[in-house]
């Protein structure tokens, strides 16, 4: 079997037996088009050895001058390939057998909004939509029949974000079905076809969200996502970090906002707040708690910070 026989089988494999997302499969895609283009369309998969793929390394790392992140997801989703060639029995052994090919992440801190971003986002979010004070059913109702549809779309996703950590392909891909107004929940289908839920923390969001979905009915038309553009459209990722850019820059925060940014926001938040990792690591959908620690870096250095600000406080006031 030649590589591109291979790839084009393993896409396939992923779409109907690992039911993967559009967005793996888009990933999966890009990784095994830029390996055939190294190695060749007509190359024989069972040629492929570990001194091929130390020489892709290489390319990647020094021709291609590619993050660590990004080399690591196109090593990692070759290793899923052979291995699911081996265990079909196209090759004998996985070339990554034995092969040392991991990949050392620098270790950076994920980027949070400061407690004045958050506020400053969801003021201009009210304001835009004209909401003030509590959030009541009529409220909420008059101010989806009436505002720009864009700018109501904007409260609801900023205010889902912050208070659920979701990541902004499973915010997009959420259907009216999937939420329980009545519970609190919204279902999530995940990384990996994983399912967890998340919990709307209040009442006020819970009665934005469902006068979102109520208002929106007439626009949606015949599909059932819950986040619509003005059109009625089904919202994209792309159309949601456009709407928290726009917020940004209306709030007057120069930095661009980005929706992992407001996921890495929730999570500190919550253990900040005292709760527990594990609790974080299944509102985030992590497979791996250690995925879910690096937010206990942050944590330490926003008690570090408090800490300074006390001290300053007790010499001055000394």
């Amino acid at each position: 079997m030649n590589t591109a026989r291979a790839c084009a089988d393993f896409l396939v494999h992923c779409r109907v037996a690992k039911t993967l997302s559009a967005h793996s499969l888009r990933a999966y895609s890009t990784d095994l088009r830029e390996f055939e283009r190294f190695v060749g369309a007509g190359a024989e998969v069972a040629s492929i050895d570990r001194h091929v793929l130390r020489r892709y390394l290489s390319h990647l790392f020094e021709t291609r001058r590619l993050k660590e992140s990004s080399v690591k997801r196109r090593i990692a989703c070759l290793k899923v390939m052979f291995r699911w060639l081996e265990l079909d029995e196209v090759i004998a052994i996985s070339p990554f057998h034995r092969l040392d090919a991991r990949i050392r992440l620098p270790k950076r801190l994920p980027r949070n909004l400061t407690d004045d971003e958050v506020r400053r986002l969801r003021r201009t979010a009210m304001d835009r939509v004209g909401l003030s004070g509590r959030i009541t059913e009529a409220k909420a109702l008059r101010v989806g029949r009436r505002t720009d549809p864009n700018a109501f779309s904007a409260l609801v996703v900023l205010e889902i974000l912050l208070c659920t950590g979701l990541r902004v392909g499973e915010l997009t891909s959420v259907r009216l079905d999937d939420i329980d107004l009545v519970e609190r929940v919204i279902t999530i289908i995940g990384k990996g076809s994983r399912q967890r839920r998340v919990f709307l923390p209040d009442d006020e969001t819970a009665t934005l969200v469902a006068a979102y979905a109520a208002t929106a009915v007439t626009r949606r038309g015949s599909h059932d996502r819950f986040i619509v553009t003005a059109s009625g459209a089904p919202a994209t990722t792309e159309f949601v970090r456009s709407l928290l850019r726009t917020t940004a820059t209306d709030a007057g925060i120069a930095r661009r906002i980005t929706p992992h940014m407001l996921r890495h926001t929730a999570a500190t938040q919550l253990l900040e707040n005292g709760v527990d990792i594990r609790f974080v690591q299944r509102l985030l959908g992590h497979q791996s708690i250690s995925t879910t620690e690096i937010y206990t870096a942050v944590t330490d250095a926003s008690l570090k910070a408090a800490l300074g600000r006390a001290a300053g406080r007790m010499r001055g006031g000394g």
